[in-house]
């Protein structure tokens, strides 16, 4: 029982952080068009540090379904992920391309040279980190994240076979991902870029292993994992002494705002677990509703409330806004629910 009570908990989360990230960007949306007022896009502002959950989310997940199926080939592992990446990212495409031809902006937005990079998986937000190769497919900007999410899946198969599976492999993992980030400082480039966030996916795993272990958090087993991740925190923080000016949304600031986000979220949530979780099904528990459908969600919701809902010829009306949350929910629901199955039994 305890191991189903934490995967939805872990649902919940998931959830909760997929439906948070939705607002923020239909609020941002909003508040660019003076529809809000600046305290309500304050609310919601936190969505780089969401996204952050979801990458320790992710690891923590992988490695559970690692446990469940401990004698997975890696050719099994990879056809698993594959489908399960780029099925919904195909379906996102469609659904861009649609809406930038209803606004007119096909042909002017397309680009041949961005498809195939987001079909490697190697985009990312360009505008606010030097040295990245291709921006998110017809600017849907939250796919971004979904670059990481993809290498850092391939990562996790031979690093966890090949490492020594005990708790120092965590500083190991930091090195590489300090060293990848001193790289990126001096050279900055897409591949070192994505491989020193490779520690903030791990502490996924490594959180999962010792709750595999001791069905427990305290700080002492988590301990290495802190130290780990405080190096890394440390390591970000550097440039940011020789930076004449500071914003929090650009690099190298935006760095250090993600690894210090992990480390903070990692501490809030085991100061709240030694309390027993208190309060979480009722501020978060109805989110698991949505766990189901949380990846097609944050990938179609840039696209279809923002891109359509508010920068197309459509009304702006409230009325206009629930229609484009229905279709993006029905949608969501289509690809994940009736279509993925489908694809999963013609890929194997």
């Amino acid at each position: 029982m305890a191991k189903r009570f934490y995967i939805q908990k872990l649902d919940a989360i998931r959830g909760a952080a997929c439906l948070y990230i939705l607002l923020h960007n239909f609020v941002y949306g909003l508040y660019g068009k003076e529809l809000v007022s600046g305290n309500l896009r304050l609310l919601f502002s936190a969505g780089q540090e969401v996204v952050i959950i979801f990458f320790i989310l992710s690891g923590f997940v992988v490695r559970l379904s690692l446990e469940r199926h401990p004698k997975t080939l890696f050719k099994t592992f990879f056809v698993r992920r594959f489908r399960r990446i780029y099925f919904p990212l195909a379906i996102t495409f469609l659904v861009s391309l649609a809406i930038a031809a209803l606004r007119g902006k096909a042909i002017e937005e397309f680009s041949w040279y961005d498809l195939a990079g987001n079909l490697l998986l190697l985009q990312d937000f360009g505008s606010v980190k030097p040295g990245t190769w291709f921006y998110p497919f017809l600017g849907n900007l939250p796919l971004w994240f979904l670059s990481y999410e993809w290498w850092f899946y391939l990562m996790f198969y031979p690093t966890y076979k090949w490492l020594p599976k005990n708790n120092k492999r965590i500083y190991l993992i930091a090195a590489f991902s300090i060293l990848f980030f001193g790289i990126y400082v001096a050279i900055p480039n897409q591949i070192a870029l994505i491989l020193s966030y490779f520690i903030l996916w791990w502490v996924g795993v490594e959180c999962a292993e010792v709750f595999l272990r001791d069905r427990t958090f305290t700080y002492r087993n988590l301990q290495p994992i802190f130290i780990g991740l405080g190096l890394a925190v440390v390591a970000t923080s550097l440039p940011l002494f020789w930076i004449e000016e500071l914003k929090p949304g650009y690099y190298p600031f935006l760095m250090f705002r993600h690894f210090f986000s992990a480390l903070l979220g990692l501490g809030v949530g085991l100061v709240w677990y030694r309390y027993r979780l208190v309060g979480f099904d009722l501020l978060l528990g109805k989110f698991a509703a949505i766990a189901p459908i949380s990846y097609s969600l944050y990938l179609l919701s840039y696209p279809i409330l923002v891109q359509w809902g508010l920068n197309s010829f459509s009304p702006k009306t409230w009325f206009m806004y629930v229609i484009n949350a229905i279709v993006l929910f029905a949608l969501a629901y289509l690809t994940e629910i009736k279509w993925q199955p489908r694809v999963n039994r013609c890929i194997k």
